[in-house]
């Protein structure tokens, strides 16, 4: 068998020798990672991009988008190449906390670690240990035991690669991305099998062809021969797309995948949004600079169109609604948000909003982008199996963009009245309007959040409603927020305590969309357990926001709304108190 291989790697560089003088031109000097990204593999069961899988492996193996500037795709190669050299190198990623303090990892000397060093760790196994035990008790293992866990299978992948068990890129004959694809060392070890064996017509020439090519690119990754490599890859893509033949859409679905990778459309969104909301900043400054805020919508509208192409493409190839897991709808509230404003911006021509929905969406993918999140595309669990996914979690996701678009307004609300001296001026009557409104726009969209989840939990548990934690926290935000709608019609509240509840009631909104999910356990808590307590910034922010509220309320404390400096009435919300009549209470 070896002698065979050799053989037919023999011909292979001989070929490429023999063009290369034929044509009389120099072959590339460099590695062509771009197109050795093109490469289809499989893991988890899906079928996507080599670029993707090494884009994903180095991010959960070092923790950052990229080894040391390489390309992820470079990075998987060497890794897979000289698996040896690479197990002794310090490439795990392990911050300081509670899991390296009981695993006993060294104070100093950086944040990463060897996986040799790592095997021989005897804290990480006795935590795995324990975890078990306590998984099979029927207890809930601990954050660190968990946290160990998803280290040891960290460790498990680049193992897999080592090893070059992962990723699997022999597909089976037609290319059908639901059967599991064959190891490379699976094609090797029964190559001489599979040359003798009877096979349907095709299959001898092709695995003959992907065993080759493979060892190609092996061999020329460890004798630093990037012509031999790119040739390799050549030869190799085009058998895959061979035996991939049968399947244009998988073909297609591919080929967006790796543009999606390339163009990167949250960034390039989250970077028009910031533009945008710099513009409308100056805007509003001072007068002369008002021209600003059309640069400020175009860049808005920019970062909308990235914003959505990027949630488009991942719909696309994943075949799913694009809000399965806390990444996409983390992306899914910042998108709403934008849309929301926008379409009031057009309305109203306020800019005040355009700028919250342009913060509230450069802030939302900033977090997004730098959070301990899984941004993979990956396949929906068996919960998330159904067509109310396309409903009940847009609306109800939508609502919370619209609390947050209140809390927004609520600070701008406020300074404005600072600013006014508790005088009722025509721009804070035109954001107590749009508070107001936002607030009821949201109430109505959590309530038909709420509604069509209970038909969804009636057809996925045969019940409608269970009081689990996620269930409960929702009524209880929109509870929460009817209270203030019918306080303010009712006249208890004023602008002020409007604005005022907008800001403060936020963190239940925080609560029920991310604290159910991590500390809560129930039907809808996919990762609870899986955070190590309440997170310093959520503490950072609730103390910022009572200072801020504190500040404000102190500043308009016994200043009373006078009537609105002359301005056309359509500006003023109608349930604005007057002095005589209905003094403030909010």
């Amino acid at each position: 068998m070896i002698i065979r291989l050799n053989i037919l790697l023999l011909l292979l560089m001989l070929s490429s020798a023999a063009a290369r003088a034929a044509d009389g031109a120099e072959l590339s000097a460099g590695f062509d990672w771009d197109m050795a990204s093109q490469i289809t593999a499989q893991t988890s069961g899906r079928v996507k991009p080599l670029d993707t899988f090494a884009r994903e492996l180095v991010a959960m193996v070092y923790g950052k988008a990229s080894y040391k500037g390489q390309h992820p795709t470079e990075t998987y190669f060497r890794w897979m190449a000289d698996g040896d050299y690479w197990a002794n190198e310090k490439l795990f990623y392990i911050p300081k906390g509670p899991l390296r303090d009981e695993m006993k990892l060294p104070k100093t000397g950086g944040n990463h670690f060897s996986l040799v060093a790592l095997q021989s760790n005897n804290g990480l196994m006795q935590l795995a240990r324990d975890g078990a035990m306590a998984d099979q008790k029927g207890d809930k293992p601990t954050f660190v035991q968990g946290k160990a866990n998803e280290l040891l299978n960290r460790m498990s992948v680049l193992s897999a690669v080592f090893n070059h068990d992962l990723p699997l890129m022999a597909p089976t004959e037609g290319g059908e991305p639901t059967a599991t694809w064959l190891s490379m060392p699976t094609v090797l070890g029964q190559f001489e099998d599979t040359l003798l064996a009877p096979q349907p017509a095709g299959v001898k020439d092709t695995l003959q062809a992907l065993a080759v090519s493979f060892s190609g690119m092996y061999a020329s990754l460890r004798d630093n021969r990037p012509d031999m490599f790119n040739t390799s890859v050549m030869v190799f893509l085009n058998t895959q797309a061979a035996m991939m033949h049968g399947q244009p859409g998988l073909m297609s679905k591919l080929a967006w995948e790796t543009n999606y990778n390339y163009i990167r459309p949250f960034t390039v969104a989250k970077i028009l949004l910031a533009l945008a909301l710099v513009l409308f900043l100056f805007s509003l400054a001072r007068e002369p600079w008002a021209v600003l805020k059309w640069g400020g919508m175009l860049g808005m509208i920019g970062g909308l169109l990235f914003y959505t192409t990027g949630l488009a493409m991942r719909a696309y190839i994943s075949g799913r609604a694009p809000w399965s897991n806390m990444y996409e709808s983390l992306l899914a509230i910042g998108w709403a948000a934008v849309l929301i404003s926008i379409i009031y911006e057009l309305i109203k021509r306020d800019r005040v909003l355009a700028l919250v929905g342009s913060g509230l969406g450069a802030l939302i993918l900033g977090v997004a982008q730098f959070a301990s999140l899984d941004r993979g595309i990956n396949q929906l669990v068996p919960a998330l199996q159904s067509y109310w996914l396309n409903y009940h979690v847009i609306i109800t996701l939508s609502s919370y963009s619209c609390f947050a678009i209140a809390m927004g307004l609520g600070h701008a609300v406020l300074i404005a009245g600072v600013r006014s001296h508790g005088a009722v001026t025509p721009k804070l009557a035109g954001l107590a309007k749009a508070n107001l409104k936002i607030i009821q726009v949201g109430t109505l969209l959590l309530i038909t959040g709420i509604l069509l989840g209970a038909v969804w939990a009636n057809v996925s548990w045969g019940r409608f409603w269970g009081w689990d934690p996620k269930e409960t926290w929702a009524l209880i935000t929109w509870f929460v927020y009817i209270v203030f709608l019918h306080g303010r019609s009712a006249g208890w509240l004023g602008w002020r305590g409007l604005a005022a509840y907008s800001v403060g009631a936020f963190p239940v909104v925080i609560m029920t969309y991310y604290g159910v999910n991590y500390y809560l356990s129930g039907l809808h808590s996919y990762g609870a357990g899986s955070a190590p307590g309440l997170p310093w910034q959520m503490f950072g922010f609730v103390a910022l926001e009572g200072g801020f509220l504190f500040w404000a309320l102190r500043r308009l404390k016994g200043k009373l709304p006078t009537k609105p400096k002359p301005a056309k009435s359509s500006m003023m919300p109608r349930s604005i108190p007057s002095r005589a009549k209905n003094p403030e209470v909010g």
